[in-house]
């Protein structure tokens, strides 16, 4: 079957039959892989192609052959075992992906067809593609111990308490020493750990610094501007402040519809507090009426500003069905003119509005 015409029947097996498309999703085509998403982190181009192994084993009473693997992408190539595979014996699927292609994260899909199923396996290669700069030394601006990176400061975006974030920092080693991670990383909080590829940078060539970042070890909520001290090895001991900012959103699992209504639901009476024209050496407060309007107890989790001009008193954090507490938010102007907005954010268990926003809006004399 040509390529093209193995990816429409896919796709219009996955279209007509949902029934049959739940059930291949539990039995597949009778191939128990070993896992069905191989993901090869930061590749850099000049290390050349990477591979990718996709092990399975025949767990049916009938023996396998593997008739067709189409790749979804010409920068990826497949061999695979083509001899006949019994009853519980294993098979193996090898990608080639090669780095010489548009730079960025990548998700290439594979097909799988077999003797035994109209429908196929798809298996899933991702990573992130780095090609190699024309101008290292501009490519590599932030120079920081030896080091250059591409930034400043490593934006881990949004992170969610239900997993950790992984974020892949390509540097160039400027020295002529190689480099690797101190075994003992006695500076770095335990919600963190870094791992750099290859183990062993060597001088005058680039690596990627893995940062594993664990939201729910941290245990916090709201916007955070960190600095990860690392202890590395060169012909001397030294340590790397890499400079971090991200957020982090408490992870809650899709509701039923039929849930829908059975859930803590929090109301903020005034998302937009005006406090109109006000004086500079004049602090003002303003209340705000939280209020549980589900049939579910709610808990306030953090109440987070984006200035240290704003402070919050927030009596209560477990507010019962139809219960309310008054948000007391004061703004002290000293130093400020003219217009000014400043924003809170209040984090709660309301499931389908986990995070809601209060804007304060003032003119200064």
């Amino acid at each position: 079957m040509k390529k093209g015409n193995l990816f429409t029947a896919f796709f219009l097996s996955l279209f007509c039959s949902c029934s049959q498309a739940t059930s291949q999703e539990v039995e597949g085509t009778g191939l128990v892989w070993e896992s069905k998403s191989i993901h090869l982190g930061a590749v850099l181009e000049e290390n050349g192609v990477r591979h990718a192994n996709f092990n399975f084993v025949n767990k049916t009473d009938d023996p396998i052959v593997i008739q067709e693997v189409v790749p979804d992408c010409g920068c990826t190539a497949a061999e695979f075992t083509k001899d006949t595979v019994f009853q519980d014996q294993k098979g193996n699927i090898q990608i080639a992906f090669d780095p010489k292609s548009r730079p960025g994260v990548f998700s290439k899909m594979i097909l799988v067809k077999t003797n035994l199923d109209e429908y196929v396996d798809t298996l899933v290669l991702e990573g992130i593609n780095v090609p190699y700069p024309e101008d290292l030394r501009q490519y590599y601006g932030i120079t920081n111990g030896g080091l250059g990176f591409r930034f400043g400061i490593v934006n881990l975006g949004s992170v969610y308490t239900n997993a950790s974030k992984v974020k892949y920092i390509d540097f160039y080693n400027y020295e002529n020493y190689p480099l690797q991670l101190n075994n003992i990383q006695e500076k770095l909080p335990a919600y963190v750990k870094a791992k750099l590829t290859p183990s062993v940078v060597k001088g005058k060539s680039r690596g990627v610094l893995e940062l594993h970042y664990d939201p729910l070890i941290k245990g916090d909520l709201g916007f955070f501007e960190e600095t990860f001290v690392l202890s590395v090895l060169t012909y001397e001991k030294r340590e790397i402040r890499i400079k971090t900012i991200s957020t982090i959103y408490e992870h809650f699992d899709p509701v039923p519809i039929n849930e829908i209504d059975n859930l803590p639901k929090l109301a903020i009476r005034d998302k937009e507090v005006e406090l109109n024209k006000i004086r500079e050496d004049l602090p003002i407060s303003k209340i705000v009426v939280l209020e549980n309007k589900g049939p579910k107890p709610l808990n306030i989790r953090k109440v987070v500003t984006n200035c240290a001009c704003v402070s919050v008193d927030l009596p209560k954090e477990d507010l019962e069905p139809g219960e309310k507490t008054d948000l007391t938010i004061t703004f002290n102007p000293e130093g400020r003119r003219g217009i000014d907005h400043k924003t809170l954010t209040v984090f709660s268990n309301d499931p389908l509005n986990p995070t809601q926003t209060i804007m304060i809006k003032s003119r200064i004399n």
